[in-house]
């Protein structure tokens, strides 16, 4: 993996606060950040990868 977890993971969850917040543009910024570090990673990393920014939007998300 070219970044740690925490990175992809922290990507996750402000992408998600941004949207929480209505800050579509932030929210475009982590979503560009992950899309462009995820592209240059092994394709046996992709899944994981995903995995972590989709924890991470999870976590940001209110419990319902």
């Amino acid at each position: 993996m070219l970044n740690s977890e925490h990175a992809y993971f922290e990507a996750g969850y402000k992408c998600a606060q941004a949207r929480l917040q209505r800050d579509e543009s932030r929210a475009q910024h982590w979503k560009s950040w992950f899309s462009r570090a995820y592209a240059l990673e092994a394709e046996t990393d992709k899944p994981y990868v995903r995995k972590l920014f989709d924890q991470g939007y999870s976590e940001a998300q209110p419990q319902r």
